[in-house]
C-alpha cells in the first residue's frame, strides 16, 4: 500500500467550490479491474489535474489516498486511466467515503 497526499492544487480546487463536506476525505483506491490503474485525476474549470498517483496500481492492489482537506464540494469530476487505454470518467461524491473501487467499466464508492 502506498500513501499519497493530495497537494495544494487539489486543496484549492476543493476550497474554491465553496461547500463544506461532512467528513474527512481519506480513502482507499481499490483496483478490481483487469488492468493497472495509471492515473487518478480531478477536474477544475474544465481542465484535468496532474496525476495524483506516484505509481501504477496493479489489479488486486489498494492505494491509500488523502485529499488533505475535508472542505469544498463533495462531488468532484474524476478520471481514472488504465494501461489498456480505457478510462473511467465520473462525478464522485467524496463526502463520508472510505473506499473507491475501480472495475473494468465503472467505479463505485462507499
Amino acid at each position: 500500500m502506498k500513501f499519497v497526499s493530495m497537494g495544494a492544487s487539489l486543496a484549492l480546487l476543493i476550497a474554491s467550490a465553496g461547500f463544506a463536506s461532512a467528513g474527512s476525505w481519506v480513502f482507499n483506491l481499490e483496483n478490481k479491474s483487469e488492468s493497472h490503474v495509471t492515473s487518478f485525476r480531478t477536474q477544475e474549470n474544465g481542465a484535468w489535474s496532474q496525476n495524483w498517483l506516484s505509481e501504477n496500481v496493479a489489479p488486486g492492489e489498494t492505494f491509500d489516498m488523502d485529499f488533505g482537506t475535508d472542505e469544498g464540494s463533495c462531488v468532484v469530476r474524476t478520471r481514472i486511466d488504465f494501461t489498456d487505454g480505457t478510462y473511467i470518467d465520473a462525478d464522485i461524491d467524496y463526502c463520508d467515503i472510505s473506499l473507491i473501487t475501480v472495475r473494468n467499466k465503472d467505479v463505485v464508492w462507499k
